[in-house]
């Protein structure tokens, strides 16, 4: 590419700031093998070769991991410990082993084919963040498949000054290694917000751009390129103009940076004294730490899909409760809320017998499949209740469409807490139980529910898809996917509504929570708490803090005056950019 011709191109922003430098290209030797048939003869040393390569590959993720340590890391060193896991992982191992035997075809050969079938069984699932669990799956069969080719990453600890590092992808054990060394920043071909890598780029706090799609085409190395991992845009070759523009920005998002971290220990309250509870999601324990730098009260929403995926063998009531029990004791004295298995049983093929569903997100999925499989969900609310006495836990139920599910859950739940007393095991007897709002149906029996329910947590991903009939990840209808449009607003404010005249608390858990566009509208909405990731947090503070609740119910009466999103997106953002310029000076350009 010509050296005088800048190229701008968008992508995802997953870790935000701003970074100007020169561009490395990480090359992977790339993992291509010849599929080849074995005799009978070789299918030993075949899965001979396939488990060397598996110790090797786990002796190398050991030696990242202790090096992270080391150098004063810890809290990221769980990354590496689900790939280990992952290639520990029964299914992967005996799967491919399987195929080796049975078909009589090389290791690699048989590793990518395994790798195929998950990667298939992931595709099916609608929830972006374990979707992107697929992509673990894959940097680990790269891993092992690199070693079986003799494949070589280049090594970062090469760079002799800063750079900025451009792959078409990097695995976790890559991210993490970034900042020891030389690295201010990454751009990728692919990649998701919900990644693993994204989760450690951000906490990081290296600027990053993911799913560029080609970025690795226009660069070739030592070129200076712009990363804005705020607005998802890198620049490849930039103007002498443009990088002036840039050096502003990134000047000015530095002070704001440092200026929102000021606002991480104070309450988030309006100034005539509304208290908005902030809380965080999260999937790791590891996590917590974060959650505690930001300043939250406690975890709005606690996945518990990991530890049932990758493995042959279903988490039993112990794994669980010492999983809730540590949660429980790092978070205290906040709350922890866990939400309960939502998974499909097409997830669990290798332990039921199920029917194939052409659509498993309107099928087995969640609070359904957990009826129908109670001793699956009995295990894990067995573990929540023993793990009840360590801390505050309270109990979330997702995709509950109706009350009939509400009370099926509400009896199973007393037949476990009896097992339990039986047992003369100690738990919290009156431990809350909450239901997620996600479905149309549960919005219109929300007044029936919450005469049930303990509290309620809005799930506003699937609310919105669901309600609108849209697939956000489908290209060509995605443009409907609108938080704003009335139905959403007034969708929220029903819920909001009868909640508290049941006198339960209601809060968003869903991507919206976490956008500092839509706070005031919270506000109006009078919601109790919000629910997003750590380091939203001191922004939406900032918004609260500079705020009243009366503004709050005032910019809400005109939001329901409106009859389209566009309407009422062009009003808020103008509204926000008038009330705090410094930070949402983007919205008006």
């Amino acid at each position: 590419m010509s050296t005088s011709e800048e190229k701008v191109l968008k992508g995802i922003g997953v870790s935000p700031g701003i970074i100007i430098g020169k561009a490395a290209p990480l090359e992977r030797q790339r993992t291509t093998f010849i599929p080849r048939r074995v005799t009978v003869d070789q299918v030993i040393s075949e899965v001979k070769r396939f488990e060397a390569a598996i110790e090797k590959s786990k002796g190398e993720l050991e030696e990242v991991k202790q090096r992270i340590v080391e150098k004063g890391f810890r809290q990221h060193s769980y990354i590496l410990d689900v790939h280990l896991k992952l290639m520990e992982d029964r299914m992967l191992r005996d799967e491919t082993i399987k195929m080796i035997k049975e078909r009589l075809v090389n290791t690699e050969w048989a590793l990518k084919a395994t790798l195929d079938k998950i990667a298939e069984a992931f595709d099916a699932i609608e929830d972006e963040y374990l979707k992107e669990r697929k992509e673990d799956i894959k940097h680990v069969v790269e891993r092992i498949l690199r070693n079986l080719i003799g494949g070589e990453l280049r090594a970062i600890e090469d760079l002799k000054e800063n750079m900025i590092v451009v792959a078409h992808d990097l695995s976790p054990a890559d991210t993490i290694q970034l900042n020891l060394q030389r690295v201010i920043g990454f751009v990728t071909d692919i990649g998701g917000k919900t990644s693993h890598t994204a989760i450690v780029s951000r906490s990081l706090e290296i600027p990053a751009v993911v799913g560029l799609e080609d970025i690795t085409t226009y660069v070739r190395g030592g070129e200076t390129i712009i990363v804005d991992g705020t607005e998802g845009v890198v620049i490849v070759d930039p103007s002498l103009a443009t990088i002036n523009s840039y050096h502003i920005k990134q000047q000015h998002y530095r002070y704001l940076e440092r200026e929102l971290l000021k606002y991480s220990p104070l309450k988030a309250e309006t100034q005539d004294g509304y208290h908005l509870t902030l809380q965080a999601n999260i999937e790791l324990i590891e996590e917590v730490p974060a959650v505690i730098q930001y300043g939250a009260e406690g975890i709005g929403l606690y996945r518990t899909e990991y530890l049932y995926l990758n493995r042959k063998t279903l988490p039993d009531e112990e794994e669980h409760f010492q999983v809730y029990r540590r949660l429980a004791e790092e978070i205290a004295p906040y709350p922890a809320t866990i939400r309960t298995l939502d998974l499909g049983g097409d997830k669990f093929a290798s332990h039921l017998e199920l029917a194939e569903e052409m659509n498993p997100a309107m099928g087995l999925r969640a609070i359904r499949f957990c009826l129908m499989e109670p001793d699956i969900f009995k295990a894990q609310l067995r573990g929540i209740l023993r793990a009840s006495i360590y801390g505050k836990v309270k109990i979330l139920l997702p995709m509950i469409s109706g009350v009939e599910e509400l009370r099926e859950v509400k009896a199973i739940l007393e037949d476990v807490k009896d097992e339990l007393r039986t047992r003369g095991i100690a738990f919290d007897p009156e431990i809350p139980l909450g239901v997620m709002i996600e479905i149309p149906s549960a919005v219109i029996t929300a007044d029936i529910l919450a005469r049930e329910a303990d509290f309620f947590s809005i799930g506003t991903n699937d609310l919105i898809q669901y309600s609108l009939a849209i697939d956000r990840v489908n290209e060509h209808v995605s443009y409907l996917y609108e938080p704003l449009h009335p139905a959403i607003v007034r969708n929220i404010k029903r819920v909001v509504d009868v909640a508290h005249e049941e006198g339960i608390e209601v809060g968003i858990c869903g991507e919206m929570a976490a956008d500092p566009l839509y706070t005031l509208i919270f506000l109006g909405l009078e919601l109790d708490e919000l629910s997003m990731h750590p380091i939203a947090i001191p922004r939406v503070k900032k918004v609260l803090r500079q705020s009243t609740r009366t503004e709050g119910d005032g910019i809400l009466r005109k939001v329901l005056e409106f009859s389209t999103a566009r309407e009422t997106e062009q009003f808020i953002r103008e509204k926000m950019a008038e009330r705090f310029p410094e930070d949402f000076i983007q919205c008006t350009e």
